[in-house]
C-alpha cells in the first residue's frame, strides 16, 4: 500500500443497495412532506370559520330620494347570515341592521332594508357611494351604490 494513493478497487456499497437507500430516503421525504402539507392546509381551511361560507350581494337598491337608501339583499353563501350593521362611506346607517333574529338571512331567501342617511352626511345625485354590511362573525360585503338611481 501506497501513502497518497486511493483504493480504487474497493467500494463501500454495491450500486443495488444504493439505489435503494436512494429510492427509501425519497419516499420518506415525499410522505414527510405530504402529511406537513396536509396538516398546513388542512389548518388554514379550517380557520376560516362561518366568514368563508358567507357570501352576500345586492339584488337591487332604489336611492332615488337621497334621503333613503332602500336595499335589498340576497344570501348566495352556505351558511345562514346574520347582519349586524350597515354602513354608508364608513357612517353607520340608521335603519339598517341591528344583529338580532330578525336580520337573520337564510341560504338562498332575501331581506331587505331601508336606510337614512347618517347624521351631516348628504349625497350627491349621481355620484357612487360604498355601503358596507358586517356580519357577526366579523364578515363584511362592499357594495357601490350610486344617489339619485335605482339599480
Amino acid at each position: 500500500m501506497k501513502i497518497g494513493k486511493f483504493r480504487v478497487r474497493r467500494k463501500a456499497l454495491s450500486p443495488v443497495i444504493a439505489t435503494l437507500l436512494m429510492v427509501a430516503i425519497a419516499v420518506a421525504a415525499a410522505i414527510i412532506t405530504y402529511v406537513w402539507s396536509m396538516g398546513l392546509l388542512g389548518g388554514l381551511m379550517g380557520t376560516g370559520g362561518a366568514q368563508t361560507k358567507e357570501q352576500l350581494v345586492v339584488e337591487a337598491y332604489d336611492w332615488k330620494d337621497t334621503a333613503k337608501l332602500i336595499v335589498v339583499i340576497r344570501n348566495v353563501g352556505s351558511a345562514e347570515v346574520t347582519l349586524a350593521a350597515a354602513y354608508i362611506e364608513g357612517a353607520a346607517a340608521p335603519g339598517g341592521p341591528t344583529g338580532l333574529p330578525a336580520d337573520k338571512v337564510a341560504i338562498g331567501l332575501t331581506i331587505s332594508y331601508t336606510l337614512t342617511m347618517p347624521l351631516g352626511f348628504t349625497p350627491t345625485s349621481g355620484a357612487s357611494y360604498v355601503l358596507k354590511l358586517a356580519t357577526l362573525t366579523g364578515g363584511t360585503f362592499t357594495f357601490s351604490c350610486v344617489a339619485g338611481k335605482a339599480g
